[in-house]
């Protein structure tokens, strides 16, 4: 964005980001249509006469998305603030000396406060999703024909029992 009034600015998505620099003027004297303006920007009257960022909790994603802001993970947020920091450079960014910044662990786009999960709660997971109705129907097939088998095993193994 130039800062200039009404100047135009893209998404990372090829959006166009419509802002006029609302930041560092005084409410006094601005016209309802600068105001109304000025509150589909994303700010809101602070009590010094001074303009605010409005509050995103008390937004809808109608509003968020019409100021320009897509959908996205909090890694994600993370991960854009590090590019943008870095000159959206991957390589500065990944190089980042910036120790004592709250954001530097997460700086690559992984929590590494996360473990990873084992391979038998990943199978519990899909087990769980898929009862849910959440997996795919070959994974869904998949997964009865293997319950199925292995109930015939424990069949056959009563059966056989002396």
């Amino acid at each position: 964005m130039t800062g200039e009034a009404g100047a135009t600015e893209l998404t990372r998505y090829g959006r166009g980001r419509g802002r006029k620099a609302w930041t560092g003027m005084r409410i006094d004297g601005l016209t309802e249509d600068e105001l109304a303006a000025a509150w589909v920007a994303g700010y809101e009257r602070g009590g010094d006469g001074w303009f605010i960022g409005r509050d995103p909790r008390e937004m809808t994603q109608a509003q968020l998305e019409a100021m320009g802001h897509e959908p996205i993970s909090p890694m994600q947020a993370i991960r854009a603030k590090c590019l943008d920091c870095c000159a959206w450079s991957s390589d500065e960014v990944r190089k980042c000396v910036a120790l004592a910044c709250p954001s530097w662990p997460f700086r690559t786009g992984k929590n590494p406060w996360r473990q990873e999960m084992s391979e038998e709660q990943r199978k519990a997971r899909r087990q769980r999703a898929l009862q849910s109705g959440l997996g795919s129907r070959r994974q869904a097939r998949s997964a009865s024909s293997a319950a199925a088998s292995v109930s015939e095993v424990r069949d056959d193994r009563l059966q056989h029992r002396p």
